[in-house]
């Protein structure tokens, strides 16, 4: 079952994470296009390969874990709250900036906690 999940997991996390890193510099800078597509493919490929090996439980580093659950919560929480409005409420234009303003640094906020005391707690199990 693990085998499966694996790939699944990290793509759905990879596209997210794209999605997510993408919109938000195209919205908030002046970037080239393409300088955007290199970060967020970077920026995407880095979570999907924490997401990869958080399915499958190896060892990660304590910064890795921080990133990359900031990265996977904020891409989460920015895409929920970006994308839910439009299929709700047509008429609305507030819920795409709840997503950039409010939704996305917490859930990068939340993402960064949660990933600290993953890999802490994953230490110290390794320790005992």
């Amino acid at each position: 079952m693990i085998q499966i999940l694996k790939p699944i997991v990290s793509l759905l996390m990879f596209l997210i994470v794209l999605f997510f890193v993408n919109t938000l510099l195209t919205i908030t800078t002046s970037f080239a296009s393409w300088h955007n597509t290199i970060l967020s493919l970077a920026c995407a490929s880095l979570a999907a390969w924490f997401t990869w090996k958080l399915v499958t439980g190896e060892e990660t580093h304590t910064l890795i874990a921080v990133i990359g659950g900031a990265l996977i919560l904020g891409g989460v929480f920015f895409t929920l709250v970006f994308l839910a409005p439009m299929f709700i409420a047509k008429d609305t234009s507030q819920g795409p900036m709840i997503g950039i303003f409010i939704a996305a640094p917490i859930g990068v906020i939340l993402g960064a906690i949660g990933g600290y005391v993953y890999a802490s707690k994953r230490k110290v199990k390794m320790e005992d």
